[in-house]
């Protein structure tokens, strides 16, 4: 092996890679870490609901809500659940309808057999929204890969 391989292949390992998840409609859930240089606690992780070409909505949670999102998966969806962004140092920023036009939204709701998965962003129609329908055989790969993501994340922060 020389240099060059080497240097391939720890780039690719330390190269953030995406988690998908795609419903037998063809609706897809994409976890992605931004990769971006930020401050601690704002570094951000994004959930991409890609229903169709035309159709799709994202949100961002930052390293200082992602761990309250985790939580929430951690058991079976039993009650509706609410992204509520917080500042870095854990002031909470406002509810989804009171902060939405500046940020992204993303909530979770029970159904039979799993839960729902709803990512909502400013657009310049207004408000995107797309939702994904997950099995609970879903619900644990999904924190995983938000702890995968949010290791990453916190990688891209400023310490």
């Amino acid at each position: 092996m020389d240099f060059r391989d080497a240097i391939t292949i720890v780039t690719a390992e330390l190269t953030p890679q995406p988690w998908d998840y795609t419903t037998p409609d063809g609706t897809t859930l994409t976890v992605i870490p931004a990769g971006l240089r930020e401050d601690p606690g704002a570094a951000e992780v994004y959930l991409r609901v890609t229903r169709d070409k035309t159709h799709a909505a994202q949100a961002a949670i930052t390293t200082t809500d992602l761990p309250a999102l985790i939580t929430a998966l951690d058991e079976p969806i039993t009650e509706p659940w609410e992204h509520h962004p917080h500042y870095p140092d854990g002031t909470e920023k406002g509810r989804i309808g009171e902060w939405l036009g500046d940020h992204h939204g993303l909530t979770l709701g029970p159904i039979d057999g799993g839960f729902v998965l709803t990512a909502m962003e400013e657009a310049d129609h207004g408000i995107a929204a797309a939702s994904i329908v997950l099995p609970e055989a879903q619900r644990l790969p999904l924190a995983s890969a938000l702890r995968r993501a949010l290791d990453v994340a916190r990688g891209w922060e400023d310490a």
